[in-house]
């Protein structure tokens, strides 16, 4: 390490001694704690007693019309405490990034793609959770999918997003003037950026507010992990 100094002060915890400008390097807080090990995560926070954890329900097709949900053999699954489903959001049933109302938290009519969530248990320990989410029998119409965009469009199936084509000049006279023209088509396969950290949260409630641990790189823009991804949720009771 440049700066043992500086090292020693995060690893007991003294920020306010840490100084420098913004041409001189720096060691990021929390760089030395996950290096050494030292660093919690969410996972290595203890959860009050009591904590129920809560895990998704998903879907095992790709494109379905829904027909029906029975969750009578996962409510009666041990430890099992709830069952949330649509009719318990008190919102919007939408967490669509384009504010398009095409992505419900729990579809209601139409599976869009295979492992979305239908459901979320809400049991006493993570394991009966997970258990009881297995118990769900989707009563559904398999529809035929597209697994790649040339057989999304032959499919007839709309846009995501609206197009976009980049272009400077006049194009078309230009293209008719060249003396080479070449002519290709080069298949891609969908991608997102995903950055490889863990995505787990608890969070904590009293009367007057809700306190959350999250062990992602931007917890205040990062809603969607703990609710969208099959990972558990933890709740403490209301002291």
């Amino acid at each position: 390490m440049k700066d043992s100094a500086t090292l020693s002060a995060i690893l007991d915890g003294d920020h306010a001694t840490i100084s420098g400008t913004v041409y001189r390097d720096r060691i990021h807080d929390s760089a030395a704690k996950h290096v050494t090990g030292r660093a919690d995560y969410t996972d290595d926070i203890a959860q009050p007693e009591g904590t129920l954890h809560a895990y998704l329900g998903l879907s095992q097709v790709a494109h379905a019309r829904i027909r029906g949900l029975d969750l009578s053999a996962v409510r009666a699954a041990p430890g099992v405490v709830d069952v949330l489903t649509v009719d318990d959001i008190p919102g919007t049933n939408d967490i669509s990034p384009t504010g398009k109302h095409d992505e419900p938290v729990f579809p209601t009519e139409e599976i869009q793609f295979h492992g979305q969530p239908l459901f979320a248990v809400i049991a006493e320990t993570r394991d009966a959770a997970r258990w009881a989410a297995v118990l769900a029998k989707v009563d559904c119409e398999e529809l035929p999918f597209a697994l790649d965009p040339r057989a999304a469009r032959e499919a007839g199936y709309p846009y995501v997003a609206p197009p976009l084509k980049l272009e400077r000049g006049d194009v078309d006279p230009a293209f008719a003037a060249a003396p080479r023209r070449a002519s290709s088509m080069a298949p891609s396969p969908s991608a997102g950026r995903t950055t490889c950290i863990s995505r787990a949260r608890s969070p904590s409630r009293s009367p007057a507010r809700m306190t959350t641990w999250s062990s992602t790189a931007r917890p205040s823009i990062r809603p969607r992990p703990s609710i969208w991804w099959p990972m558990c949720w933890a709740f403490p009771p209301m002291p």
